[in-house]
């Protein structure tokens, strides 16, 4: 498809000279394969719209395909067999380190900031969101060529460890100093639940619920916070506990969701040493002006920010701002990139904004390289989680419920099915992190368990199933069929396929529900690209269901080993098969999801 659409750019632009080219894909097979939007070129030109399509159709040819003035579009669309030729080419042919949709190293550099838990806090539904979409974005910027960083910038420094250590010294440190015991003042926890992590999740809700009737709390909280950062050896020894064995919790959780970093140790307090040296620098750039109670702040009225960004408290102690500053300094030195995602929050939209702001006054270096991708929050029915009241669902839990619910599934539908554990896990995990994936980025989601890890409809599992279903009839086939729908070990966000002949007799992919099928195969690369560059999964995932439902209707309809077919056709219908394997696998890979053989 890459080679069409570079002879019909070439035709438009010898066509259309100094017009910018810019082709879309019709929404239907049946309209064509390739658009031209007139509107742009025709304004340039003084001309219709309607008028510039009608003549464009009428002078310009590519083989394989007719041209279609339809309205104000100029359609390309391509005769069964070339659609079949080179959509199938295209996704049999590709080098084994380089599959369908792919890209070669462009040399351009992308830092990924995602997942960003804080210490001593258990992973909830709200942090699936910046996890899986920060590495949906981390493996799709890479398989395009780019040279990706994936960072993620712990919460590990700042006043809520002043809250941990007053909160530890109050009720835990005499009797419960290694927090190996249950409090006798917390609710029962279930027994996956009662580890030294979330005996400091229940100190940390504990202190927060007490302080709203004793203020005098918070000065305890920012105490210990200011002995924190002044070195004070007791103060560092618990934070260093502390950091260890959420690390350690939060291990465990990354490895199940199959996400990565490149590094673990680039959190807030990475840039403790960096806080004084940056507001150096901010004061010598003649940015900074006192605030209320002897706080530095920077004002930002001159960008029409009207907030202006507070870099360092009245007390002299840092503030998330003061780390995220001295962080994007950090970072333009150690990786000189091209773009930086921060994969935060919708709530953090202010913030981003007074730091990008700040930046470009430091450095014009930063002017458009820093991109904020926000997120909308994860709700309960009744409201906002909070973790500072408790009120929150843990992710491990959604995680464990939707893998039952599939395992009892299976155990009624398919009681003999091999590895049901894994499978198990496969699907329910699909159920979660594509139901994220197929909302909205910048949309709130309101939690239900049944619309999370629904089983039914534009699912994961419905994916999953339809690559399940290939993959049993290619094991039907015999022979090598099954096989050449398997990759080899990752290699990073690449699933290796080898390369496979394209069949010489295409004719048994002319029913149209074949070529539908060919036409969202067709969409791949696009939706891919998509993701990149509106930095969000949806289009990838919306683009598979279609993929699996066209997939449906070709299996339905187009016998693919009934015993009346030629070899020819079999062989056809068998490659459509295999590349439908191959790019359903692929995609789903790039989300963070597997696909299983058989469910």
């Amino acid at each position: 498809m890459e080679t069409l659409r570079h002879t019909f750019e070439q035709q438009l632009a010898a066509a259309l000279p100094g017009v910018d080219i810019a082709l879309e894909r019709p929404k239907s097979g049946e309209v064509g394969d390739l658009a031209f939007p007139c509107f742009r070129a025709a304004k340039q030109l003084g001309k219709n719209p309607v008028q510039l399509s009608q003549e464009l159709a009428g002078s310009l040819s590519i083989e394989g395909g007719i041209l279609v003035a339809a309205g104000p579009y100029l359609n390309l669309k391509l005769a069964p067999e070339a659609r079949a030729k080179a959509v199938l080419g295209a996704i049999l042919e590709a080098p084994a380190g380089r599959p369908y949709g792919s890209r070669r190293a462009n040399g351009k550099k992308v830092i990924v900031e995602y997942s960003s838990p804080n210490i001593a806090k258990l992973f909830t539904i709200g942090h699936l969101r910046s996890t899986m979409i920060g590495h949906a974005l981390a493996q799709t910027h890479q398989f395009l060529g780019y040279e990706v960083t994936r960072l993620n910038h712990l919460g590990d420094w700042g006043t809520q460890f002043g809250t941990l250590l007053a909160a530890y010294t109050r009720w835990a440190q005499a009797d419960n100093a290694d927090l190996e015991k249950d409090f006798d003042w917390a609710e029962p926890a279930p027994d996956k639940r009662r580890t030294p992590l979330f005996r400091l999740f229940q100190l940390y809700v504990r202190f927060h619920a007490e302080e709203e009737n004793d203020p005098a709390m918070r000065d305890e909280a920012r105490g210990w916070f200011k002995r924190l950062e002044a070195g004070d050896a007791e103060a560092r020894r618990l934070w260093s506990w502390f950091r260890k064995i959420s690390l350690k919790e939060f291990q465990r959780i990354y490895d199940r969701l199959g996400v990565s970093f490149d590094t673990l140790e680039q959190g807030e307090a990475f840039y403790e040493d960096q806080l004084v040296p940056t507001m150096d620098r901010l004061e010598q750039a003649g940015l900074l002006v006192e605030g209320d109670k002897g706080a530095r702040i920077i004002n930002l009225e001159d960008v029409g920010i009207s907030t202006p960004c507070l870099v360092q408290k009245g007390d002299g102690t840092s503030i998330y701002a003061t780390r995220d500053l001295a962080a994007a300094l950090y970072r333009k030195e150690a990786y000189a990139f091209d773009r930086c995602l921060y994969v935060v929050g919708t709530d953090q939209v202010l913030h981003f904004q007074q730091i990008f702001a700040v930046l470009d006054k430091l450095d014009p270096w930063f002017k458009g390289r820093m991109l904020h991708t926000p997120f909308g929050m994860v709700k309960l029915p009744e409201g906002k989680m909070s973790t500072r009241k408790g009120n929150v669902i843990f992710l491990e839990d959604v995680l464990d419920e939707a893998r039952e619910r599939v395992a009892a599934i299976i155990d009624e539908k398919n009681p003999d099915l091999k590895d049901k554990a894994e499978v198990a896990e496969m699907l329910g995990m699909g159920a979660v992190v594509f139901f994220d994936a197929m909302n909205d980025r910048v949309k709130p989601i309101t939690f239900t368990w049944d619309r999370v890890i629904a089983l039914d409809g534009d699912t994961g599992p419905y994916v999953q199933y339809a690559h399940a279903r290939i993959m049993s009839v290619l094991r039907k086939a015999t022979g090598d069929w099954a096989a050449r729908a398997q990759a080899g070990d990752p290699l990073g966000p690449v699933l290796p396929f080898e390369e496979m002949a394209l069949p010489t007799d295409l004719s048994g992919l002319q029913a149209p529900e074949a070529q539908a099928l060919l036409f969202e195969l067709a969409g791949l690369p696009q939706a891919v690209s998509a993701v990149a560059e509106g930095c969000m999964a949806t289009p990838l995932a919306r683009q598979l269901v279609a993929v699996a439902r066209s997939f449906s209707g070709y299996y339905t309809n187009c016998p693919i080993l009934a015993p009346e077919n030629t070899p020819e056709v079999r062989e056809a219908r068998l490659a459509l098969c295999v590349a439908t394997a191959r790019a359903l696998r692929q995609g789903l890979f790039l989300m963070g999801i597997q696909a299983p053989d058989e469910m």
